[in-house]
């Protein structure tokens, strides 16, 4: 996006102009098939996690607020203001921590959960869903890259921090604001961004992203409104980057080739294939290799140990779980579990199963360390975990996973997105609405409008 002049640009006039100026139409082709799966892919995790209880919860908070039904309410029978369907949706989104990771883990999460009660109430079509959406996560991309260890080192949960400065670049997008509005809007979702690390395990980590799509639409609004904020919001002294690094490296300099390279293409996001913290799916992975050798003598297991980064022993619970949140990150129950009973998947992270005595006697065994061929890795978009099993008479299995299923290097076959799709949606909807809804996104961008969706994304009576 070459132009005079735009190296004097705030860098929320850089977001503005990329915002204003993107065109579909020449995007690359593959860039249009990445976001139709992100919908897909969004959408039934979202249905996943309707009737959780986190997301129930939420639900019915907003419900009692009695605001004008609206908009729809994935997987829900419930309506109201876009705002109040944007959390509800964005926390259902990650209740399952199903969705997908995106440079700096799910920092993307808030976009399509308030794209979708945003579209419903202005009318808009589909390739400008696709188009916001594009420009959404490529903002994302930028402000990731200008803290790479926003996350690992700093501490903070993506799906919050950069998700309300992304959401509100993509609803800005969708709904037209002007150019020399957008640096308002994106000032006033800067001071917006929240989101404590601290919280994973529990019902607040799936509530950052629902509360980043409510604030990224707030900002929305009251930027297109006149609401001012600081041009300088982002790197100002006391703007958004320098107070979020607080110590850490942050560079201006990844938003110079925003609108010339796409990130969503390279190096993409990645679609989970099990739903708990993606910095445990390859150790996952690679027990899954070792299950049926270790399972014909599991009774002389002595050691189970996952070699993997300082940043992933951050972010696990290094203890049995005591609830279904916790158990999405706890190696002590998901590597037992997976050697016992294969891969993790929806079933595995229900009570019922955190009860098993068998899981529960195989976690006393397994210990986590920093890995020593990992030590030099200190972002969080690689995640790479070794996984050796010790036996009693000293024999040893061992297995290393540097890229996780769904990613880039591992690309999801078309079949096992299909298969996560039906079983998510099934969750909530019929075989019929969840076949019908695989088929509406496989062809979105085609789509003349959005009137058929609105039914499919309710609750079925």
């Amino acid at each position: 996006m070459a132009n005079s002049g735009f190296e004097a640009m705030t860098i929320s006039e850089r977001v503005a102009k990329f915002i204003v100026d993107f065109n579909l139409e020449d995007a690359p082709e593959e860039l249009v098939s990445i976001t139709e799966t992100a919908f897909l892919d969004t959408v039934g995790v979202m249905l996943a996690g309707a009737h959780e209880h986190a997301a129930k919860i939420v639900c019915d908070m907003v419900a009692a607020e009695g605001a004008t039904g609206q908009a729809t309410v994935v997987g829900r029978a419930l309506r109201t203001s876009p705002e109040n369907a944007a959390l509800c949706n964005g926390t259902a989104t990650q209740a399952l921590d199903f969705d997908l990771s995106y440079m700096i883990g799910q920092s993307a999460a808030a976009i399509i959960p308030g794209l979708l009660p945003l579209a419903e109430t202005t009318d808009a079509r589909p390739t400008e869903l696709i188009a916001a959406f594009i420009v959404g996560c490529e903002a994302c991309a930028r402000f990731a890259r200008a803290i790479p260890t926003l996350s690992s080192e700093g501490r903070w949960h993506g799906s919050g921090v950069l998700g309300v400065l992304s959401a509100a670049a993509a609803f800005a997008r969708l709904t037209g604001v002007p150019v020399e509005t957008v640096p308002q809007v994106i000032g006033i979702s800067a001071s917006m961004a929240s989101g404590l690390s601290e919280n994973f395990g529990t019902m607040t980590k799936p509530l950052h992203p629902g509360l980043a799509a409510r604030s990224g639409m707030m900002a929305t609004f009251l930027g297109a409104r006149g609401f001012t904020a600081s041009p300088n919001a982002i790197e100002g002294p006391s703007g958004f980057l320098p107070l979020f690094a607080r110590g850490l490296h942050w560079d201006a300099v990844p938003f110079d080739d925003l609108g010339e390279t796409y990130c969503l293409v390279d190096p993409g996001y990645k679609i989970k294939p099990f739903s708990c913290g993606g910095l445990l799916h390859t150790a996952i992975e690679a027990t899954l290799y070792l299950r049926e050798e270790a399972l014909t003598r599991v009774d002389k297991i002595s050691r189970i140990i996952v070699g993997t980064t300082k940043h992933t022993i951050q972010r696990a619970i290094d203890s049995y779980p005591w609830s279904e949140d916790s158990s999405r990150f706890s190696f002590k129950y998901i590597i037992p579990y997976a050697i016992i009973h294969g891969a993790p998947m929806l079933s595995a992270f229900k009570k019922e199963a955190l009860d098993d005595a068998a899981v529960r006697d195989l976690s006393e065994r397994v210990e986590v360390v920093v890995d020593d061929e990992f030590t030099k890795f200190t972002g969080s978009g690689f995640s790479p975990n070794r996984v050796t099993i010790v036996f009693e008479n000293g024999d040893k299995l061992e297995h290393v996973v540097y890229h996780a299923s769904g990613s880039k290097e591992a690309p999801m076959s078309e079949n096992t997105i299909k298969e996560k799709f039906i079983s998510c949606a099934n969750q909530t909807v019929s075989d019929d609405r969840a076949s019908e809804l695989y088929a509406y996104f496989r062809s979105f961008r085609d789509r003349k409008n959005l009137e058929a969706l609105w039914p499919l994304l309710a609750a079925e009576d």
